[in-house]
């Protein structure tokens, strides 16, 4: 098992925690969205993959009344017209601070999110996720028969990659320092090119502070229609690991962030992390 406890570097100081060192601010970050996702249990339906959350229409109800002052504008999505029996774990329901603006909150049978995007900061977005996960539970009718089951705390970034063009598995290589390689007899007779054009891996290490997992995927795909390696950093702590709620969340909640942090410098170090700094 990994234990996950950063050591204070200055990857660590250029994430803007202005308990370590001096904050730096990455001018060019790559980030697309961070989002805390939080499940709890359904009630067990006639099928298996079909459950209901009994108090989901009043816990909505609660939720919008607590978050109206600070989120107003409300929007419907489609699910929320579709039987909630088919749609567990799915959000119906987004609220914004104001139209098409972050960050955002969104709720659905047995799921909550914070979702929030290129003006993230971790300040905001703690202090955000530390007063909604209250929120939520407060505004539930039976806050003690909540059965949480999973909290996700997930970055995606972004970097511009065309695979098409580029050797790929050459770029983690020299950029990211992430090695993958497949015995060289497959490619020797020149029938198989040993440059992929699309690339999808997922990594999971175990970690014991806080306990859960670690979470490592990359991905090819498209970003404003332009071709872009997609890497995605994941804490995920559920079953028998998950802190008490909403008592534990805030400690949670920041030695999850200390590990993807520390881990997403640890892979842009060097020729990426200038770049996004807008050193070079």
């Amino acid at each position: 098992m990994i234990h996950c406890i950063p050591r204070e570097t200055p990857a660590l100081r250029a994430s803007g925690d202005s308990r370590v060192g001096t904050p730096r601010i990455l001018k060019n970050k790559p980030l697309i969205e961070a989002i805390l996702e939080l499940r709890w249990a359904l009630e067990k339906g006639p099928a298996p993959e079909l459950g209901r959350d009994p108090h989901y229409k009043f816990l909505l109800g609660k939720l919008f009344e607590a978050v109206r002052n600070k989120f107003p504008s409300h929007e419907e999505l489609p699910p929320a017209s579709m039987p909630e029996e088919l749609t567990g774990h799915t959000v119906h329901h987004r609220f914004r601070v104001g139209a098409n603006a972050w960050p955002l909150l969104q709720v659905g049978p047995g799921v909550f999110t914070a979702n929030d995007t290129v003006d993230y900061t971790w300040d905001r977005f703690e202090e955000l996720i530390n007063w909604a996960v209250p929120t939520l539970i407060s505004s539930h009718p039976q806050p003690d028969a909540l059965q949480f089951q999973t909290l996700m705390l997930r970055f995606l970034n972004a970097v511009p990659v065309d695979a098409k063009s580029t050797d790929l598995l050459a770029f983690l290589s020299t950029k990211m320092r992430f090695n993958l390689s497949l015995p060289h007899s497959i490619f020797e007779d020149g029938n198989v090119q040993p440059t992929p054009h699309r690339f999808a891996t997922e990594l999971v290490f175990p970690c014991s502070a806080p306990p859960g997992a670690l979470l490592v995927k990359l991905n090819t795909g498209q970003r404003e229609g332009s071709p872009v390696l997609v890497f995605e950093l994941w804490f995920v702590t559920n079953g028998r690991d998950m802190p008490r709620m909403p008592d534990g969340f805030r400690e949670w909640a920041s030695k999850a962030h200390a590990v993807i942090e520390s881990s997403f410098f640890h892979l842009i170090e060097g020729d990426l992390e200038k770049e996004f700094a807008g050193d070079g």
